[in-house]
């Protein structure tokens, strides 16, 4: 015994040095440290966890100590990954019942600290086990534990921690595994939330627990006189002089408005004129600016809310049937009342451009809402603040104004904004040359939505004024104000460079014409863009990401008279490129700088290869060379880009990118394999299918590995679900490359589309919806791509066996639109798209099985969900599949 008590003595003292070398600036001592950390949890996490627990209890220990054993303690229950927290949650629960016992009651002797710091880790510990145990019915005793401590405790410090520790707890679980003890949790928050409660963190932990509780109470908030004593509380706790209670008083109320607006009616005159005086406040002094923030965000929520019904309501009325929810117009009640306190809030900015959120943007984007939420009513209330203070000799009413100006935009209609828009342009020009930084900032910014919203209001003097590039001879003036303030500020030049966006976004459906509104202003614009993109600032604002953003939307919306332009771009952009790997790296910040700087040009070299197709030809062989010297980049956002480039190459190329697959190959499977950066692993996934587009038959002799990495990535549970579907469509380009040479692929590959077709899920949940939906869909297109590439190679009754698979899927979409289930029309014509293949490739032995009832009613279904799209692409697929089918179009 003598020596087992020296063994824990000096575990206890080894596991403090361990924590103050996990802390140490040395990279050496701390990754030793944390190593050895890692090999304890992984050999024996019992121990590991007791460890932790008894050193974040102990009073003794200097508090860093205490908080790295919290943290590690936590580390141990929680993961950032949905698999690693499913095994963390498992091995809790599969611990030992007396060790685990004691972990829990050494957490919880730490809600009693005196030192606030060690309470707060202690609550998150609390959290992260009753995260696990609750849902399985385990720790039944804690909930009226922690509500005792705050309801019976003479001790404000378990009180405090108490409360936290439930706020943390109804933030992290579902809310069914609260529900049976919602009425107690309530109890505890609101007593812990009243004015005769003396600690005002008492008061304020229970306030913060609240906003986390509310979702767990709305069997409470359905009786009317329960509802009324929370509201009580909260309002009451809105007028406590503590500007911290305040605020988390008034983000009650805005949890309120996103769970119960419909029940809110009742005590909107309280709310509103609790809300619109601390907004008021705030305009007349700055120590209340985050009170007024949280007032101004609970009006943003209130708009929020009646945008989303107002619109569902529309839904309604075309389909003709009740909506759902009422809307209350309360922004339309308080508009006259709200809409001045926001302009004035506008007028409370910072010097800073670097300052955090504040008042006036809150108010800002407040109002943006409001005239999304009322549309034209808002006009008659702005435009007078508007006309008074845009020629203001005080800045700040200048810069109020114009950002009044821009923020309503996207609401009125043209016909309402029309007698306004010509005089309030031209100003927008004027003050691009003011001589405020932060009214030219925000000018910027307002016609950045002009352009995104209202670009027909733009006349042609008026483009000139913005545009027009320096003429020799010409004053500096002359120069177009967007060209102008590309040179300005960065914070200028970057919303200068979402306006040129806005812009060249217009020309979308104009990019295949001869010419449009871009090509007079092409080379200007492409020349100060890019010059743009080298200022020794560019850094500053995300300028340089704005201007190459910007760019790359002008080469893509380009006319056909641009191209000759375009491919004199592509060896500049090459050659910037090439020069970036002879930048010196001496820091992190120089090395992510320089991945940023990378992938924006792979970016812009991806685009103009797209935009030129075979006219990128001559340059490919130096792409190549620089995009494969780019690929053993570790950094995901750079490789995604060099994938994407790579691609456009390919498409560009053609069979000629037989060439480079030698040297890509092995970039290609890595990233096919990376499944940590899941947008990585897409982005390859749909490169693969560029290159089988490309290279078609030549694509064979790569298919035995792509093939199994494939396979592979679709078995594997820590690839992000989402990259599944286009896996799936992934195997019909392959097989519909090579043609008949898939064959010896088929019997494991329909082995995985027949599971995948057997998927079910949550039909309640809307997200597991769409994804079952974009699974079909890519099993659909799977099953076209290889009866089709089978049918090419003369090999298509090998899909024989598999028939009654497809068959199966097709019956289960069709049962989804019998029960009037939600369905894509990209899934309907997928499947209709199946059926004639299945048709083509398979003939009578499909077709005579098809025109038979069962399967006759269930494709009959399908067959005229397609002929009812109002999509011409869906229909044109219909018609052809019902006549191959059926011998005429029906």
């Amino acid at each position: 015994r003598s020596a087992a008590r020296r063994r824990g003595r000096g575990a206890a003292m080894d596991v403090t040095q361990v924590l103050e070398a996990a802390q140490s600036p040395d990279p050496s001592v701390r990754q030793g440290a944390e190593q050895h950390i890692e090999m304890l949890k992984a050999s024996n996490l019992p121990m590991l966890m007791s460890l932790m627990s008894t050193e974040l209890a102990n009073e003794a220990k200097p508090l860093h100590i205490r908080q790295a054993a919290g943290l590690v303690l936590k580390n141990c229950l929680t993961a950032k990954d949905a698999m690693r927290q499913q095994a963390a949650a498992q091995a809790w629960l599969t611990l030992d019942p007396t060790g685990k016992q004691q972990i829990k009651m050494a957490v919880l002797q730490t809600l009693n600290s005196s030192v606030k710091a060690a309470r707060h880790t202690a609550a998150q510990a609390v959290s992260a086990m009753a995260t696990i145990d609750l849902p399985a019915n385990q720790w039944p005793d804690l909930i009226q534990g922690l509500v005792t401590n705050v309801t019976a405790a003479p001790n404000a410090f378990v009180k405090q921690s108490s409360l936290e520790a439930l706020g943390y707890i109804c933030e992290e679980i579902e809310p069914e595994a609260l529900e049976p003890q919602s009425n107690l949790i309530l109890t505890a928050v609101v007593q812990g939330m009243q004015k005769t409660e003396a600690d005002e963190q008492v008061r304020l932990a229970a306030t913060q627990a609240l906003i986390n509780a509310l979702e767990f109470v709305r069997a409470n908030f359905e009786k009317e006189n329960e509802r009324n004593y929370i509201m009580q509380t909260v309002c009451e706790t809105v007028t406590s002089e503590s500007k911290e209670l305040r605020c988390a008083a008034f983000e009650c109320c805005v949890r309120v408005v996103e769970l119960y607006y419909d029940k809110l009616a009742p005590y909107m005159q309280a709310l509103y004129q609790l809300t619109l005086q601390s907004i008021e406040k705030a305009t007349k002094d700055p120590d209340e600016d985050e009170v007024g923030q949280q007032a101004i965000e609970f009006w943003s929520t209130i708009c929020e809310e009646e945008i989303e019904i107002l619109e569902e309501a529309e839904e309604a009325r075309e389909e003709q049937r009740e909506p759902s929810r009422q809307c209350q117009f309360f922004i339309r009640g308080a508009l006259q009342y709200l809409v001045p306190l926001l302009l004035e809030a506008l007028c409370k900015q910072s010097e800073d451009d670097d300052e955090d959120w504040n008042v006036a943007m809150a108010a800002g984007a407040c109002l943006a809402h409001v005239s999304e939420t009322v549309k034209d009513e808002v006009v008659q209330f702005v435009m007078p603040f508007i006309e008074k203070h845009i020629n203001s000799v005080d800045w700040r009413r200048r810069e109020a104004s114009t950002f009044a100006f821009g923020s309503i935009l996207d609401g009125p209609s043209q016909h309402v904004l029309q007698p306004v828009m010509p005089h309030a342009i031209d100003l927008l020009i004027r003050l691009m040359r003011d001589q405020s930084v932060q009214v030219r900032d925000t000018a910027a910014w307002a016609i950045g939505r002009v352009c995104e919203l209202h670009i027909l209001f733009i006349s042609q003097q008026q483009w000139v004024q913005m545009t027009h590039a320096l003429q020799p001879g010409e004053p500096p003036e002359a120069e177009g104000v967007l060209l102008a303030g590309l040179k300005d500020e960065p914070r200028v030049a970057a919303n200068v460079c979402c306006a040129l966006h806005a812009l060249a976004e217009h020309c979308e459906d104009k990019r295949d014409d001869p010419t449009n509104v871009l090509s007079p202003h092409f080379v200007d614009l492409a020349r100060a863009l890019l010059q743009c993109t080298e200022r020794p600032d560019a850094n500053d604002h995300n300028l340089r990401t704005s201007a190459y953003e910007a760019l790359n939307t002008t080469l893509t919306n380009a006319a056909e008279d641009t191209l000759p332009h375009i491919e004199q771009l592509l060896p500049v952009i090459a050659s910037r490129l090439e020069a970036s790997f002879s930048i010196q790296i001496v820091s992190n910040d120089d090395r992510e700088q320089l991945n940023d700087l990378q992938g924006l040009l792979c970016g812009s070299l991806q685009v103009v290869t797209q935009k030129l197709g075979k006219r990128a030809c001559p340059f490919a062989d130096k792409m190549m060379e620089l995009f494969l010297k780019v690929s053993g980049s570790k950094n995901a956002t750079l490789h995604e880009e060099t994938l994407m480039a790579v691609g456009a190459v390919a498409s560009a190329v053609g069979k000629d990118f037989k060439n480079y697959m030698p040297h890509f190959r092995p970039f290609l499977s890595f990233g096919l394999s990376n499944h940590q950066e899941h947008q990585v692993c897409a982005v390859a996934v749909g490169v693969v299918g560029d290159i089988c587009r490309a290279l078609e038959a030549e694509m064979s002799p790569y298919c035995p590995e792509i093939v199994q990495l494939l396979l592979k990535n679709l078995q594997e549970p820590a690839l992000n679900r989402n990259v599944k579907p286009p896996i799936l469509s992934c195997f019909g380009d392959v097989a519909l490359a090579v043609g008949g040479d898939f064959e010896p692929y088929l019997p494991e590959t329909m082995r995985m589309l027949q599971q995948a077709g057997m998927t079910s899920l949550d039909v309640s949940n809307p997200d597991l919806v769409d994804y079952l939906g974009q699974l079909r869909e890519g099993i659909f297109e799977a099953y076209t791509g290889v009866l089709q590439g089978l049918r090419e190679g003369k090999k298509g009754t090998a899909f024989q066996p598999y028939l009654p698979d497809a068959m199966n899927l097709l019956l289960r979409v069709a049962e989804s639109i019998r029960r009037s289930e939600p369905i894509t029309d990209d899934l309907v014509r997928s499947a209709v798209g199946v059926i004639g293949d299945l048709a083509m490739t398979l003939g009578s032995a499909f077709t005579s099985q098809a025109r038979e009832s069962p399967q006759k009613d269930y494709l009959k279904l399908l067959l005229d969900k397609a002929k009812e799209s109002r999509v011409a692409a869906t229909q044109d697929i219909y018609s052809w599949a019902h006549s191959v089918v059926f011998g005429h179009t029906g």
